[in-house]
């Protein structure tokens, strides 16, 4: 499910596009909308950015700049 969904932002296509390769749109799009409501794609977000400022010596958190999260 996941690979799906990143193929979904990653090509910019329409959920109903999603090639034949993965499971059907409708059960890809439910999967998608209960980790969004869950706040599951938020966290991860968060735990990937974490991580790769990490990975550069950086601080998990920005200092600066226009990051900001909507809720």
């Amino acid at each position: 499910m996941i690979d799906a969904v990143r193929y979904l932002v990653d090509n910019g296509i329409k959920w109903r596009a999603m090639p034949a390769d993965f499971p059907p749109w409708p059960r890809v799009y439910a999967f998608f909308a209960r980790w969004r409501d869950t706040g599951l794609v938020t966290e991860l977000h968060d735990r990937l950015r974490e991580a790769v400022r990490a990975g550069e010596g950086r601080s998990a958190e920005p200092s600066a700049g226009s990051w900001t999260r909507s809720r």
